[in-house]
């Protein structure tokens, strides 16, 4: 998604596009396809042979036979008839494969963007990539629309038309003129569609850049308002449009030039065709029809030529469009990446075993080093120290979201590379630290945890969360819509959806990441004890800051700087007076202060 990419050539785009789009479609749709194709010739194949009628006509009139030139006129108008017909009965079968292909194109494209991995969404801005992938779908059905009413018209239209030109009596001059026009046309405008397809691929990333900023503004819309820097925003979101601006400058300047020297050669070409069809007909070398016949298979060679620059200008605007997002789709996924082969053997709690864990998001600077830990099954692990210490990034390895620069993970003996995501991620719940929520109902937010469930599993696990007394409160209850990523609900309010949410997956692990750090003590004494017993006899990795909500814990270890540097349970850990102890004092002291 570079602007600097190298470009493919045209030809390459073109076959990649056309078969991304033949891959999607089923064997009766690929027969539709070739009826379109079909009724598409027919009817350009009779526009093409259609001034024979005419000419021939304008002979019988200038010989007085009335009946010859009344047939010739029939059959002028049938011809007519019949291709504008072929064209409106391709349109019906056409238009059901299009909808078809985009239908199966969007859900095939965000279902692959939804699998790229974790890293791949932390460098890219959502609006950025949100455009990538509506420009690409508007130019799938770009290359589409000029695919069967362009190109394809024009192939046949333009080969029926010479094969005429060479079975009829044409001087071989106006040949000779309508030959080098093609050559001259096709050469000026080949050399001139390179620059424009840099030009305008280079437009158009600036115009997905610029969509990313505007998207990241809306998203923290609230963060701006709250430091007042909405005119600095704006001038970010400016300076991008500009730049975006001038790209389009130079696309169309390149254009516009290219446009007046093939307007030239066309100028130049079908006046002299003409003047030469004129001096024949004057000469008594050809007849009033023939000169009528000349124009028209002039106009028919000239004016589909002239639509061909518009056309590939078009043509190729799309190509480079879907190029980005087929560039996209060539992203390896999480599937591909580490697919798995094994699933979870069912049963209840799992048990979790790392030895030798280490990661870096930069490999100058690790954030876990050599990481052994145990989380029997059925039993509570918490792991507690500063922020950066690594403990989120140790919770979210569980996920596979990140991989191991080194060591193993292993769950239920099964080293976690082993196992297919679908199966791990069942089998998991988490509680994040920041809740973000869908713009929807309150009670599909909760639902989310687990499809299909009943309404009274989702009120249950609201209890267990004390969502309840929330959605009590509420004038619309459970339809109350929750705004974009929950912003309509207070921190503590959206941390009880997220709760609420992972006990209603009933998770054979659980993974409380600050999951009361939003909370007021008292709140949080209560939601603790409420999570306690969800997670009775669950496998339960707890990271939390805050040590009042793991003193229960079966074990806990203390992460400095990616370092194990004490384990032990919360009594153990406070005799020893070490880390652990100190941080407990803190916190005592930090609760009276509150109280």
């Amino acid at each position: 998604m570079d602007s600097n990419q190298r470009i493919e050539p045209f030809w390459k785009s073109l076959v990649g596009a056309g078969r991304s789009v033949w891959t999607l479609l089923s064997r009766r749709q690929r027969w539709q396809v070739a009826l379109v194709v079909v009724l598409v010739s027919l009817g350009a194949g009779l526009q093409a042979i259609s001034p024979l009628a005419l000419g021939r006509a304008v002979d019988d009139l200038t010989a007085h036979d009335a009946a010859g030139a009344g047939l010739a006129v029939v059959a002028y108008a049938l011809l007519l008839g019949l291709a504008r017909m072929s064209r409106h009965a391709m349109f019906y079968l056409y238009g059901g494969v299009m909808r078809f292909v985009e239908r199966s194109m969007a859900q095939q494209t965000y279902a692959h963007v939804l699998d790229l991995p974790h890293a791949f969404h932390l460098g890219r801005r959502t609006g950025e990539l949100n455009r990538v992938v509506s420009d690409g779908l508007l130019g799938w059905r770009r290359i589409l629309d000029a695919m069967v009413h362009s190109v394809l018209p024009f192939a046949v239209e333009v080969g029926a038309t010479l094969a005429v030109l060479l079975t009829v009596d044409i001087p071989p001059a106006i040949l000779l003129v309508l030959l080098g026009f093609m050559l001259a046309y096709g050469f000026v405008f080949y050399r001139g569609l390179a620059r424009q397809r840099a030009q305008h691929l280079a437009a158009s990333t600036g115009d997905a850049a610029a969509m990313g900023v505007a998207t990241d503004a809306l998203l923290n819309h609230e963060t701006v308002k709250l430091f007042g820097r909405g005119d600095w925003v704006v001038g970010q979101l400016r300076a991008s449009l500009e730049q975006g601006s001038l790209a389009w400058l130079r696309y169309y300047r390149t254009t516009a030039g290219n446009g007046i020297l093939l307007a030239l050669i066309f100028a130049i070409a079908m006046g002299l065709a003409l003047w030469l069809a004129a001096r024949e007909t004057m000469a008594g070398r050809l007849t009033p029809g023939g000169f009528v016949l000349i124009n028209a298979y002039v106009l028919q060679v000239i004016g589909p030529v002239e639509r061909l620059g518009h056309m590939a200008r078009e043509f190729t605007q799309a190509l480079d469009l879907t190029h980005r997002l087929r560039a996209l789709l060539g992203e390896p996924t999480e599937s591909l990446l580490s697919a798995g082969t094994r699933d979870l053997p069912p049963g209840g709690p799992v048990a979790v075993r790392a030895r030798g864990l280490t990661f870096g998001y930069d490999p100058r600077r690790p954030v876990l080093r050599g990481i052994d830990l145990d989380i029997p099954a059925g039993r509570t692990l918490a792991v507690v120290g500063r922020s950066g210490s690594g403990k989120s990034t140790l919770a979210r390895m569980l996920f596979r979201l990140y991989q191991p620069t080194g060591g193993t993970i292993t769950i239920d003996g099964i080293p976690i590379g082993e196992i297919r995501l679908p199966s791990l991620r069942d089998a998991i719940a988490v509680v994040p630290q920041d809740t973000v929520l869908f713009h929807d109902t309150l009670e599909s937010n909760v639902a989310f945890g687990r499809l299909g469930a009943s309404q009274a599993e989702i009120e249950a696990a609201a209890r267990i969360a004390g969502l309840d007394r929330v959605v009590a409160a509420l004038p619309d209850g459970w339809a109350t819509v929750v705004g974009e990523r929950g912003l309509r609900l207070s921190g503590g309010e959206k941390q009880r959806v997220a709760i609420a949410r992972a006990v209603l997956k009933h998770p054979r692990l659980f993974v409380l990441d600050e999951a009361t750090s939003s909370l007021d003590t008292r709140t949080e004494r209560a939601i603790q004890e409420s999570l306690n017993a969800a997670a009775q006899g669950v496998t339960t990795l707890i990271i939390a800051h805050r040590l009042s909500t793991v003193r229960d814990a079966h074990e806990i270890i203390v992460l400095d700087e990616g370092r194990v540097i004490e384990r032990g349970t919360h009594a153990q850990l406070l005799a020893r007076g070490g880390a652990y102890a100190a941080l407990w004092r803190v916190q005592q002291q930090e609760d009276a202060v509150e109280a």
